[in-house]
């Protein structure tokens, strides 16, 4: 966005200190308080000898003024410029409608490929709010690395192996009923793994066999995994159901069952390395001296666990897809798995190690799937759709212009939630709260939302048309520069978010310029306004529903244009 406007300020510093001015353009930066200037030169990162201060003094006085940059002062150890604003209100908003939906992107990914491995739920549980929180989590990262350039491979890695699935099997034999498995399979297999999960508090005896039926599937028992496959066939097209309610694409449907002979060339690297310790005949990996305990990777009767199919998985997924950068989305609580499993693929020296990386966030409080005082998404989808209907019949005249309200209303209610949820660092806990989710009123994502589309509606009914060559001098009050100014500030935040792969960036900038639009709506009009007034003015309008629909879309939430 300000390429040029860096560039004319670099050339003319380097000329007046001698620095490179690839040193000096990543130097320039927006500060942060807008009143100082458009942008700013941090002098220590120039690197020059001297005092920062008295440098920054010397080359603010020595620095020409131009047409387009018109003032340089030294504030510390900064050079403020500030930039002709019609040269700059110009060159913003030709920039939104130019890129469109890709305002802000970037190619610095390019040629490189990233896996980002999100969402994965238990086979056979139901969906609830907790997963929900990998899954917008991952998308959005998914989504961010594509806007860098990355060829980018959203992955979903199911749990679909392992000693719950005998337990499961154990308790359908009890207590499963076969009318309502082909009713409602996920609700069904729920209500089977709450009950077993109770009767084996009073029974110890059935999570032996629990794991006696685990070790006839990974030995290939055909009985035992025809039912396991019925399990994992059904849960997986409901879970396809929710994911196109969600919006959300993954390119690889992938799982714990799927890993091959990946897992046995890791066992076999982990023996040739002398790494493996015995312990009443379970296998081990002694990673305490990395002050992260001892990690089975073999149960004495011989079956695998989650951390074994883990190092598998990663050497077959190298070998397929030959990715650059590999990134977990998965909650704190396997914060010490993950750095189990990223410690030992550093120690069997596979040379990609490097590669992994680990975006955890906090929980969602409040719910546990054994007890069975799970929330269910598909209810919070609902709850949320039905409350945004109600408030959406509240204005008749509006609402019979929506062509389909149900849809608008599914959208707002998803709209809600996801806002809600990102609105934090996402490292965050927070406890599950009906009433927070569906609270409509403040900072939430129906008032996104709902800026949107009043800009939208503005575009239908203003009288004039879009003119890139609108006169933007026109565009002299507090609130439009304030508006220009951060529309100009997106791919900045963009940046951020990539560096740190926060949402919460995000969110809180489509709050803040919603505002702004919201608080110039009354004063800066387009409608009934002189033709030349009214272009300039919806120009700067388009170009903030513009920025709002991009990040609004960046989050995985459709941008609606009427409700």
């Amino acid at each position: 966005m300000y390429e040029n406007f860096k560039s004319e300020i670099a050339t003319q510093i380097s000329a007046l200190s001698g620095v490179s001015t690839d040193i000096i353009e990543p130097a320039i930066e927006v500060p942060k308080v807008a009143t100082l200037g458009d942008l700013a030169l941090t002098i220590p990162r120039l690197r020059l000898k001297g005092n920062p201060v008295q440098l920054a003094q010397k080359l603010a006085s020595e620095f020409q003024p131009s047409a387009t940059i018109t003032a340089a002062t030294a504030a510390g150890p900064y050079v403020n410029f500030r930039i002709d604003r019609t040269t700059l209100t110009r060159s913003v908003l030709q920039a939104v409608h130019t890129a469109g939906s890709q305002y802000g992107w970037t190619n610095e990914g390019a040629g490189k490929r990233v896996i980002v491995e999100f969402s994965s739920p238990n086979i056979a549980k139901p969906f609830h709010a907790g997963h929900l929180r990998s899954t917008i989590i991952g998308n959005f990262i998914y989504k961010l690395y594509k806007a860098n350039g990355w060829e980018a491979i959203s992955m979903n890695y199911l749990g679909d192996w392992g000693k719950q699935y005998g337990l499961l099997a154990i308790g359908f034999e009890r207590f499963g009923s076969e009318e309502q498995l082909v009713a409602d399979p996920i609700k069904h297999l729920y209500d089977v793994y709450v009950k077993i999960n109770k009767a084996a508090e009073e029974d110890p005896t059935i999570h032996d066999a629990a794991r006696t039926y685990f070790k006839k599937m990974e030995d290939g028992d055909e009985e035992v995994l025809g039912l396991w496959k019925r399990f994992r066939s059904l849960s997986i097209e409901k879970y396809k159901d929710i994911y196109a309610h969600l919006g959300v694409h993954f390119d690889v449907y992938s799982g714990e069952s799927q890993v091959g002979e990946g897992m046995e060339r890791a066992m076999k690297m982990l023996e040739d390395g002398n790494m493996l310790v015995e312990d009443k005949g379970a296998k081990l990996i002694d990673l305490t001296k990395y002050k992260l305990d001892k990690a089975m990777v073999q149960k004495t009767d011989g079956t695998t666990l989650y951390l074994t199919r883990d190092i598998g998985a990663a050497i077959e997924r190298y070998e397929t897809y030959n990715f650059d950068k590999i990134i977990y989305v998965v909650s704190s609580q396997q914060d010490h798995h993950l750095k189990q499993l990223f410690k030992t693929i550093e120690l069997i020296e596979l040379p990609y190690a490097k590669r992994f990386q680990h975006i955890n966030y906090g929980l969602v409080q409040g719910m546990s799937t054994r007890k069975g005082t799970v929330v269910f998404l598909e209810d919070m989808l609902t709850d949320s759709k039905e409350k945004m209907h109600d408030v959406m019949r509240a204005n008749e005249d509006k609402y019979k212009d929506v062509v389909d309200p149900e849809h608008t209303a599914a959208v707002l209610g998803m709209s809600a939630i996801v806002i809600q949820d990102l609105s934090a660092k996402r490292i965050k806990n927070y406890e599950f709260d009906w009433g927070r989710i569906l609270n409509f009123e403040g900072d939430t994502g129906p008032y996104i939302q709902y800026q949107h589309t009043r800009m939208c509606s503005l575009e239908r009914k203003a009288h004039v048309g879009i003119n890139l060559d609108a006169d933007v001098s026109l565009l002299t009050e507090d609130a439009t520069r304030e508006i220009v100014t951060m529309i100009s500030q997106y791919p900045d935040v963009l940046a951020l978010s990539f560096k740190t792969l926060e949402p919460c960036n995000i969110v809180q900038y489509l709050l803040k310029l919603s505002r702004a639009v919201s608080s110039a709506w009354q004063t800066i009009k387009v409608l009934n306004q002189p033709k030349e007034l009214a272009e300039a003015r919806l120009l700067m309008y388009a170009s903030a529903r513009i920025v709002i629909s991009n990040g609004l879309t960046l989050l995985g939430l459709e941008p609606i244009e009427r409700m």
